[in-house]
């Protein structure tokens, strides 16, 4: 008899840290079909906050497998990590 495993999706986790206020909110953002697609979607992710002047990139995807900016304003930091 064959076991079937089912294909484990990668999820992307948005994490949201407040240190001023002292709040931490986590989140599933995505769910994804395959690693291209968790690259692609930190591609995605990573150009849409770079567009955003309110936001600084504090490290990007190339760097680690998650993404890391803080808001200019407030100094809340975002951070979007893969796992499985």
């Amino acid at each position: 008899m064959e076991l079937l495993v089912p294909e484990r999706r990668v999820r992307i986790i948005k994490s949201t840290e407040d240190k001023a206020i002292g709040t931490f909110y986590e989140e599933i953002f995505k769910e994804c079909e395959n690693n291209n697609d968790v690259l692609e979607s930190f591609q995605e992710i990573e150009r849409a906050f770079k567009a955003n002047p309110n936001y600084e990139l504090l490290h990007g995807a190339r760097e680690r497998l998650s993404i890391s900016f803080r808001d200019i304003h407030s100094l809340q930091e975002i951070r979007f990590i893969a796992e499985d």
